[in-house]
């Protein structure tokens, strides 16, 4: 059966979600439209691209946004002019915060992200994702671009704009295409900023979730190692980044998970290669 890297499995109702309607989605987005009005490029990341660009079943938890690591200062200010306001990171995040790790306890996988909750919530719920403001995000949290090897200003090619069917308020925001979002959050497992287990499983889950519902395996029908099926070569065919190729034909040709020593391996071998004469 179909599985992403942490064991879960899909059915039909997986591939027959339908995201939450225009109207909800641009409430949800206000804090892009803030830095977009000041002229700071973003782009939307995390579950809500998930969710809301590719129609992958989630929940929303806190906003992921992208923007250039030398405006990472620059975004906090603009969002805390407006209704935001800096937060301490949830340490009951369990799909994020390390727990397990030596030395690591409590710790998030961005290191220099900027965690901001809106100014409206009460003390107490300003550090665990909470969904008070629905459909507004509590929290927002903005990340440099780095991590993830993308140029929030390249519109275009490896980006585009959700509108339509978003209000043309929302023309600025940008969100990757399913290539880019692919080869990004590759980039983090395999250049992750720390050494992060469960920041790079929940990475390795968004993986799984975006190629499944591509694909859309039927159940109970999991190709063999080795064989492809159409949609994943297309897949292929359609990745720019070496990392990114390599990390998916070898998920599609073995069929197995694969954690932190591969990808070491993997490094260690495009070293030796560049030293070879």
């Amino acid at each position: 059966m179909p599985t992403d890297d942490d064991g879960a499995f899909y059915n039909e109702e997986f591939y027959e979600y339908v995201p939450p309607p225009p109207e909800e989605q641009h409430k949800r987005l206000g804090a892009l439209r803030q830095l977009t009005a000041a002229g700071i490029p973003c782009a939307l990341w995390g579950e809500d691209a998930l969710c809301f660009v590719h129609r992958v079943a989630t929940h929303l938890f806190d906003q992921q946004i992208l923007v250039p690591d030398d405006l990472l200062e620059s975004a906090a200010s603009v969002l805390q002019n407006e209704c935001w306001v800096r937060s301490a990171h949830n340490p009951g995040d369990l799909a994020t915060m390390e727990m397990w790790e030596p030395g690591r306890g409590g710790t998030v996988p961005w290191p220099k992200a900027i965690r901001l909750a809106h100014k409206d919530l009460p003390p107490e719920d300003m550090v665990e994702s909470t969904y008070i403001m629905e459909p507004m995000p509590s929290p927002v949290l903005l990340l440099p671009q780095s991590y993830y090897a993308i140029d929030v200003r390249d519109y275009g090619r490896r980006l585009r704009s959700m509108v339509p069917p978003l209000p043309a308020s929302n023309a600025g925001i940008l969100v990757p295409e399913f290539h880019t979002f692919l080869e990004g959050l590759i980039h983090f497992l395999i250049h992750p900023p720390v050494l992060h287990q469960r920041g790079m499983r929940k990475h390795a889950i968004f993986i799984g979730y975006l190629i499944s519902w591509r694909v859309q395996y039927e159940p109970r029908k999991w190709p063999a190692p080795g064989e492809l099926l159409p949609e994943e070569e297309k897949i292929l065919g359609e990745l720019e980044t070496e990392d990114a190729r390599w990390y998916v034909n070898r998920k599609f040709t073995t069929r197995q998970p694969f954690w932190t020593p591969a990808f070491e391996e993997y490094k260690q071998s495009k070293l030796d290669a560049a030293k070879t004469p």
